[in-house]
């Protein structure tokens, strides 16, 4: 059962959402970049820049989730998110 976010902190579980949807999109157009091999933020993305993208995104994820939830419920891994 989720816990109620509106009573304990609904700026914060934004700011998590936020910051998680920032990352993700960030992933996202790394990892188009990386295949196409074409520039991303001045410079064509290599497999360990991609892979540190990845576990920043999953880092942000853990966190909402455990704001949210009080643990993690859907684990990721980075191997499956760069397929």
């Amino acid at each position: 059962m989720a816990r109620d976010v509106s009573a304990s902190d609904p700026v914060q579980a934004e700011s998590l959402r936020s910051d998680m949807e920032r990352k993700k999109s960030i992933f996202d157009t790394m990892k188009l970049a990386y295949f196409h091999r074409s520039p991303f933020d001045g410079e064509v993305p290599d497999e360990p820049s991609l892979k540190r993208a990845a576990e920043e995104f999953i880092a942000a994820n853990y966190s909402y989730q455990k704001f949210l939830y009080g643990r993690v419920r859907v684990k990721l891994s980075t191997a499956n998110l760069l397929r």
